[in-house]
């Protein structure tokens, strides 16, 4: 997955809580189209110290057991962003991380880029997960686009289906890091606290690997961790009149 980058345009006037969002992702300097914000999630604002949302993208996957039983050991809720046609072919992981405790959200069906499906697509990506997921008991509340590529008419059609279009603030680079010491500068910058929404994915065997020594670290750097519903719940914030921003289209769609 293409590398997040936080936002580096800090608009005038903006609250501050808006003013502490990241913004959303980089992918190259190709065709640009004009996109508004996702609803709020402040990733950055003091209220959210300690606050720690770990979240999981593209699986089930082979190693996605392992994965919960890390999680129960470690008493750690976590947040899945699945993909359906992984849902499909793993219904018993879905119905454990359920039954675990743990949050299951619409990642798509199969990973397509949303922005450039037409609407008939859009909606048989979003609708045919939200029902699969909705069949093995979850209830998922938000939308993660894939490679973080989204447009206006994204966002509407996401609320159409009751969903809230939510990205990240952290990004391991699980796909390009592999390590605890790698994946640890990636998250948590030196000169950065431990708070923020994280973005792992438990389709790698390294990252699983990786994941006790993560968590031990960020427990012990301050995070409290919860979903992505109690980070959202624990802090609600009023959605703010922003202007239309331009983001950059991804230059090609790497998983």
């Amino acid at each position: 997955m293409r590398r997040v980058l936080l936002m580096a345009v800090v608009l005038a006037g903006l609250p501050l809580a808006a003013r502490a969002w990241p913004s959303w992702l980089s992918f190259g300097e190709t065709n640009k189209v004009v996109a508004t914000p996702p609803p709020p999630l402040d990733f950055g604002g003091p209220v959210k110290a300690g606050d720690c949302a770990v979240t999981f993208d593209d699986g089930p996957g082979p190693h996605t057991g392992l994965l919960l039983n890390l999680l129960t050991a470690k008493r750690v809720k976590a947040t899945f962003f699945v993909l359906g046609e992984h849902a499909k072919r793993s219904p018993d992981l879905v119905r454990r991380m359920i039954a675990e405790g743990h949050e299951v959200e619409n990642h798509s069906w199969d990973h397509p880029d949303m922005r450039k499906l037409d609407e008939a697509a859009r909606i048989k990506e979003i609708e045919a997960t939200e029902a699969l997921l909705k069949s093995l008991g979850a209830e998922p509340r938000f939308f993660r686009p894939p490679y973080g590529a989204y447009d206006s008419a994204l966002i509407a059609q996401a609320r159409k289906n009751g969903l809230e279009v939510v990205l990240w603030s952290r990004d391991s680079e699980d796909w390009r890091y592999h390590t605890v010491a790698q994946l640890e500068g990636k998250i948590l910058p030196a000169s950065q606290g431990a708070h923020g929404v994280f973005l792992f994915h438990d389709i790698h065997d390294s990252t699983i690997g990786a994941m006790a020594g993560v968590l031990d670290d960020l427990a012990i750097k301050g995070c409290r961790f919860v979903t992505v519903a109690e980070y959202r719940d624990k802090n609600p914030l009023p959605e703010p009149r922003l202007p239309q921003l331009t983001v950059p289209r991804p230059a090609s769609a790497v998983q």
